[in-house]
């Protein structure tokens, strides 16, 4: 995974996880199927075929076109058919190098060389070279391309050089060290579209232009519908792949979602509704993936949008004011309550902080008064639209303990994005992954949460501690961080969030997802037999 950009402000790809009792397959949502998942383009494969796997999305994976650069990091699960990347995360979550036949970093990581895989070819014809690549990686100051959000100027990994020395090697320079450089190049970021594509983005609206095992069957394509992929057997990676066809079908209504894959319709269906999980389940397998921390990053450490988030006190009391519990109980039956960074399959992960910040309103009172607060405070968080249920909850148990969180509808999404800049406090889901020392240096210690550079020796100990260790020091290190993050209140987690899929297990072997990821490795899709 890439822990720079694992997850950003407006990529809320996950459900809320509620789940209720077994739900009824009935006819009329059939009908709901056939007129959400229809449009299959008049001749789209079967999914009974054996060389065809079916998989039902929840939303359009290409609303823009096929550049998938304009996409965040879980499109890759769509694209990766059709395009190929530097590296690719594997089911177990190492960085694996794709499209580069060797990499080396130097010295102090502000450096990476690469060398090219030798017999790639483009839809367009043309092959792999360092020139192809520097020009994809020469748009990363284009705002539009999600993918490149962390390598444009002043983002995290912010890329300063791309230089191309020969045609099979690619040295990219870094503004600043970077835990693992490769990871930055991963999925989608790491895709690279072919010369003629780059050259003239506007083309990929309708054309592809990737090196990937599969090309777009026009003929059988229904945007917006349904999308359906052609193997080409002379593509370099072809026996990765186990199908001939893949066919995604779009079934926005996540009732027609869940009965495409009970009723064998789809043999892979995600992500699923919390309240189709238990129907999923009565009649096939899911699949679930964890590793999602939703809560508040603390922003302003030092106090200076709001002079009350400089108090350290003041940042703990948000943290013991917040019942978790009934948050997941109300809203999010499926997730897990916690009050810690770390997912529960880190290393690191530690149950008794979770004990130790349990709700304690009256705990919140006394911090309040230690922070100089006793009649509490206010602050802004500001929302796209209408705030979700989860902060207009949040919002209520604040205020039981005298804590104002007020609310400011931004008119644009560059709004929602400045507030980073602005606002003391960001509600947000994050996934800091299996080892989040990277995230913790990149993003919350080192990157866009901490803009305002804040210092916290305790912090920076245990992350230099986690980032230079191995084995059970490294354990250890992770821990102490952990425990840093948690008492210093950088920030006050309310639930660990997981993502559904299901799947056919007559048709399919279970899906794997990419690491700690919560999409799906596409090319990791086996039939059942």
């Amino acid at each position: 995974m890439n822990p720079f950009r694992t997850r950003d402000p407006l990529d809320l790809r996950r459900p809320s996880m509620m789940r209720t009792g077994v739900a009824v397959l009935a006819a009329g949502a059939l009908t709901s199927l056939a007129a959400c998942g229809g449009g299959s383009g008049g001749g789209a494969a079967s999914a009974s075929e054996s060389d065809t796997v079916t998989i039902a999305l929840d939303s359009d994976a290409a609303p823009n076109g096929y550049d998938p650069l304009l996409y965040a990091q879980g499109q890759f699960e769509f694209f990766s058919a059709m395009y190929d990347a530097l590296f690719v995360t594997a089911p177990d979550g190492t960085v694996t190098p794709s499209l580069v036949s060797d990499f080396s970093n130097n010295a102090d990581n502000t450096q990476t060389t690469l060398t090219l895989t030798d017999g790639v070819t483009f839809t367009d014809g043309k092959p792999l070279d360092s020139a192809v690549v520097k020009a994809n990686l020469d748009r990363r100051s284009d705002p539009d391309l999600e993918a490149y959000g962390s390598l444009g100027p002043g983002q995290a990994s912010e890329i300063t050089d791309v230089s191309a020395p020969d045609p099979k090697t690619v040295v990219i320079t870094w503004a600043k060290p970077q835990t693992a450089p490769e990871n930055n190049l991963v999925d989608t970021a790491g895709v690279i579209v072919g010369p003629d594509g780059v050259a003239d983005p506007t083309s990929l609206e309708t054309t592809p232009d990737g090196s990937g095992a599969y090309t777009l069957n026009t003929d059988d394509t229904t945007r917006a519908s349904t999308y359906s992929f052609e193997k080409s057997d002379d593509a370099r990676n072809a026996d990765d792949w186990a199908y001939d066809t893949i066919v995604f079908k779009v079934i926005t209504d996540p009732q027609a979602r869940a009965n495409a894959v009970v009723s064998g319709q789809a043999d892979v269906a995600g992500i699923l509704d919390p309240t189709t999980i238990d129907l999923v389940e009565s009649r096939q397998k899911t699949v679930s993936q964890g590793g999602t921390i939703v809560g508040f990053y603390f922003l302003d450490k030092t106090g200076a949008v709001n002079p009350a988030f400089g108090k350290e006190q003041a940042r703990q009391a948000i943290g013991y004011a917040i019942d978790r519990e009934k948050l997941v109980s109300d809203l999010h039956e499926g997730s897990r309550a916690t009050s810690q960074f770390f997912p529960e399959d880190a290393p690191g992960f530690d149950p008794a902080l979770d004990e130790q910040y349990a709700y304690d309103p009256d705990k919140a009172k006394q911090l309040l008064a230690e922070a100089g607060l006793p009649d509490g405070f206010d602050f802004n968080v500001t929302v796209l639209g209408q705030p979700t249920e989860d902060q207009v909850a949040v919002q209520a148990q604040l205020a039981e303990v005298g804590i104002t969180m007020n609310f400011v509808t931004a008119t644009s999404t560059d709004q929602l994005f400045a507030a980073v800049q602005t606002d003391p406090v960001l509600f947000n889901p994050f996934a800091p992954g299996a080892q989040p020392a990277g995230f913790v240096a990149g993003v919350l210690y080192g990157g866009f949460l901490n803009t305002q550079g804040a210092k916290e020796p305790e912090i920076e100990a245990a992350l230099g501690g986690a980032l230079g260790a191995t084995g059970d020091a490294q354990t250890q290190a992770l821990t102490d961080l952990n425990t840093a993050l948690t008492a210093n209140a950088w920030v006050a987690p309310a639930y660990e969030d997981f993502t559904y899929f299901g799947y056919n297990a007559d048709k399919v072997t279970e899906p794997s997802f990419a690491g700690t990821n919560n999409y799906l490795v596409l090319s990791a899709i086996q039939p059942a037999s």
